[in-house]
């Protein structure tokens, strides 16, 4: 089930025009997909549990989805080493 709308909140907005280049150009392209496919990333457990991380290289996009509303909110883009 596709997503009515995708959030990027300003401080991921802000942090991702600080991510390296060949990411940045990636990110247009794993955001439609996760619009698409809200679900295709792998669930997360533990403390994170009930969202999702959809891996780009070496970064991991954290986001949630809303079923009920139908939107995609992407918490954080972060390095995998931390």
């Amino acid at each position: 089930m596709p997503a009515k709308q995708l959030l990027l909140p300003q401080s991921v907005q802000k942090h991702a025009r600080k991510l390296p280049k060949h990411i940045q150009k990636r990110l247009p392209t794993a955001f439609l997909l996760l619009k698409e496919n809200p679900i295709s990333g792998e669930k997360l457990h533990g403390e994170l549990e009930g969202y999702f991380k959809y891996r780009l290289g070496d970064y991991r996009i954290v986001y949630m989805f809303d079923t009920k509303s139908s939107v995609v909110k992407v918490v954080t883009i972060e390095h995998r080493q931390g």
